[in-house]
């Protein structure tokens, strides 16, 4: 699936290889329907099938289409297909997965679990048109989507590959990026891309692993003290920086309340308690304000919790991270005052927006998160 390219960029950064079309420009394979029992498909326009030998013929079917397994192969409405069959849209054509429309070729297999899996192969820069309006807010000002687009292109160079043991590079979902094809893709998002053709972002030589979040509450957050590693040998674009601009945003500062039983099943999702919840306490923060880990008492023990899965058991929508200023005890149950939304690592998007408000250029964005990072150039 991967084919050796040459990736030159300016300032001497070469990421990874990547399959390329012939007019040069990587492709990028996403998974947008993973080991599924079936799947709907709806074509509008011509379509063709591309068998494994490579013979073409026109899809001629009108309505959904559903794709199914069956032994030895697929079923695609009344045809039956290979175990690997391409469906190539042309000219003006797309085909619907679901909810979401698709121009770039559906790749449809059947899984050894007799499962099927539906992969889009689309050029890396039309992938990201489809990755930035659920991302970011498609309507926001031009030099913010320019560089939501820069970090999301890294992004998907530097993790290119990264499921090639399942047969393709990136999924659809929040594990890579959320890419709904060309659903609520407008001239907004065109022109982020278009006008950063190619741009990444790297330190050192090499492509940086850079990362995003909704809020960073004040201050980003070092991506050792986020996932574990030695803050020592963090890079320094990714150690954090203190950030003024998301000041009075949405969800700079938030309130949750949860009650006592809430919390003590969510605590015992991961950490065993001797007895009834009776206090919960902050016990280590970093330098960023992001709560490492709690100390629960229950009966006569104080166990200790740790933020990231307190936050995974409650739900990452009800506590909305782990930058936790201060716990309010009540009678049934606890207040968490907080900041920020998401892990807080890298790009905060709220930031992000006000600085292009004040007219600040996305280059300058950029260099404010990922401070001593080189904006440079992929070229093929």
């Amino acid at each position: 699936m991967i084919a050796a390219a040459a990736l030159c960029l300016l300032a001497g950064l070469v990421p990874p290889a990547a399959s390329m079309d012939v007019a040069g420009r990587a492709l990028v394979q996403v998974a947008i329907v993973r080991q599924a029992e079936s799947s709907t498909l709806v074509a509008a326009g011509a379509i063709r099938v591309v068998l494994p030998d490579g013979k073409r013929r026109p899809l001629e079917w009108e309505g959904p289409l559903s794709l199914t397994p069956r032994v030895g192969g697929l079923k695609l409405a009344d045809l039956r297909l290979p175990t690997e069959t391409r469906l190539e849209p042309q000219e003006g054509a797309s085909i619907k997965v679901g909810a979401d429309a698709h121009r770039g070729t559906l790749i449809l297999r059947l899984d050894p679990g007799q499962t099927v899996t539906v992969i889009e192969e689309i050029s890396l820069e039309e992938y990201l048109e489809g990755v930035l309006p659920h991302e970011m807010d498609p309507d926001w000002p031009l030099e913010a989507l320019k560089a939501q687009a820069v970090v999301a292109r890294t992004f998907a160079y530097a993790n290119m590959g990264k499921f090639r043991k399942d047969g393709f590079d990136l999924t659809a979902d929040t594990r890579s990026q959320v890419y709904r094809g060309v659903t609520a893709v407008n001239e907004n998002v065109r022109s982020a891309v278009r006008q950063t053709r190619g741009e990444v972002l790297g330190w050192r030589g090499e492509l940086l692993h850079v990362y995003y979040h909704s809020c960073c509450g004040g201050r980003t957050e070092d991506v050792a003290q986020a996932w574990g590693g030695d803050p020592k040998q963090t890079p320094r674009p990714l150690r954090g920086v203190k950030d003024p601009w998301c000041q009075g945003t949405p969800n700079h500062s938030w309130r949750a309340y949860f009650t006592w039983s809430d919390l003590m099943s969510a605590i015992q999702e991961k950490v065993g308690l001797p007895g009834p919840l009776s206090s919960l306490k902050i016990a280590h923060r970093d330098a960023a304000g992001y709560v490492l880990s709690f100390a629960a008492r229950a009966g006569r023990r104080t166990v200790s919790v740790r933020s990231s899965d307190l936050r995974h058991s409650l739900g990452a929508g009800e506590l909305k991270s782990t930058k936790i200023r201060r716990l309010v005890p009540k009678k049934k149950g606890v207040e968490f005052i907080g900041g920020g939304s998401g892990h807080g690592v890298g790009l905060c998007q709220w930031g992000t927006k006000v600085q292009a408000l004040k007219g600040r250029s996305y280059d300058k964005i950029l260099l404010f998160y990922f401070p001593g990072s080189v904006l440079s150039v992929v070229t093929q």
